[in-house]
């Protein structure tokens, strides 16, 4: 049954990759995590990733954060982002989380949810961006190799808000122990319809 979801999985990835004509993107990292109490874990992870159908690449960042588990399916995170663009200037962000997730225990699959909400700022301090985000997920449930896709919206919070963009992304992670965990994946990204706006 794995192999089959396995199969599945890999088999959307053209379709994820080639249906439109917007960017894809590669993007691979390496989180590690380190349990400090019973409800808080320290989080550091090292991304990058390449762009322009995959031929360019585009950056790199640092992030580091501590999540707080709230319930045995939910929890807390707030992290903070050091990012290096190329030829462009470094910029810092910070994202508050809000994680949940649900499965079953015969069940091979897991699915999880996110919210997010991000600032960040340009080298000069001032205010670049500021995002609403909406995410869903579903994975393989497996200690070591677990495939997954997920799907993604942006909400701009600045002058005016708006529906600003959406992700698929199609990926696999590795654990490495408890501590290490490595994930390369795949992301198509699309810029919504800039004329849908709420003043």
């Amino acid at each position: 049954m794995r192999y089959k979801l396995l199969l599945i999985l890999f088999a959307l990835l053209p379709v994820l990759s080639f249906a439109q004509d917007e960017d894809l993107e590669l993007w691979g990292s390496m989180k590690f995590s380190k349990k400090l109490t019973k409800k808080i874990r320290f989080e550091l992870e090292e991304q990058i990733r390449w762009a322009d159908s995959l031929s360019q690449y585009k950056k790199n960042f640092t992030d580091l954060g501590f999540k707080y588990k709230l319930h045995k399916r939910h929890s807390l995170a707030l992290h903070l982002r050091l990012v290096d663009e190329v030829d462009e200037d470094k910029y810092l962000r910070y994202h508050i989380d809000a994680n949940s997730d649900f499965t079953r225990s015969n069940f091979p699959l897991i699915f999880q949810q996110r919210l997010r909400f991000q600032k960040s700022w340009d080298a000069d301090g001032v205010l670049d961006k500021k995002f609403f985000r909406l995410k869903w997920d579903c994975a393989l449930k497996n200690k070591a190799v677990s495939p997954y896709i997920a799907h993604e919206y942006y909400w701009r919070l600045m002058e005016e808000n708006s529906l600003s963009k959406q992700r698929s992304t199609i990926g696999i992670s590795w654990s490495m122990g408890d501590a290490l965990k490595m994930k390369l994946f795949l992301r198509n990204q699309k810029d919504l319809n800039e004329e849908i706006r709420i003043n």
